[in-house]
């Protein structure tokens, strides 16, 4: 039989209100959305890294091959569930195994956090002490995407690069342009 999932939530007491400050304790509601937030940005960065990976060494792959690409691989591979991405970026990581371990278990976490994290959480939402433990369980998973980002790009980004003649720099200059552009939104 199915069931019927609530999500919705009512916090129990005041201190669970949208417009009330940050409680000395962390365990609002608007620090839970905050690090659930971060929580997703960094799943992002790390999928962004891999569709990174996999595309330069395409493209690599095509240099060295004298091939002609006909399809840009980065529209390719963003087409790609995070999943796939884990199982393309396997032959890259050589002898890493723990690479793709950690790789699948971060598709793993992502995965939980964008499908199933609010409905299974919904009723831990509703109170203080249960904020608190997925506040706990969101910094955990954020700072797994950040490791798991750094070993992907020491261990497969890294070499690419160096391989493709990108130096960090570079990177260094289209951040810097990047950060200006946004200045400049704000009218700095």
């Amino acid at each position: 039989m199915n069931k019927l999932h609530v999500v919705r939530f009512e916090v129990i007491g005041d201190s669970g209100r949208y417009d009330e400050g940050e409680q000395e304790d962390g365990t609002d509601v608007k620090t839970t959305f905050a690090f659930y937030g971060l929580a997703m940005y960094h799943a992002n960065v790390l999928e962004h890294g891999l569709v990174n990976a996999l595309a330069l060494a395409r493209v690599m792959e095509a240099r060295e091959q004298a091939e002609q690409l006909l399809r840009d691989p980065w529209e390719q591979r963003f087409k790609d569930t995070m999943k796939e991405l884990v199982r393309r970026a396997r032959r890259h990581a050589g002898d890493d195994e723990g690479l793709v371990e950690a790789l699948t278990v971060a598709a793993d976490r992502r995965n939980h956090l964008a499908h199933d994290f609010w409905r299974v959480r919904a009723e831990d939402f509703c109170s203080d002490a249960g904020r608190a433990e997925m506040i706990a369980e969101l910094r955990a998973d954020h700072e797994r995407f950040q490791e798991t980002d750094g070993r992907l790009h020491d261990v497969v980004m890294a070499p690419l690069m160096a391989k493709a003649g990108v130096r960090q720099e570079m990177f260094d200059v289209l951040h810097t342009e990047m950060r200006e552009r946004a200045e400049k939104r704000d009218g700095r």
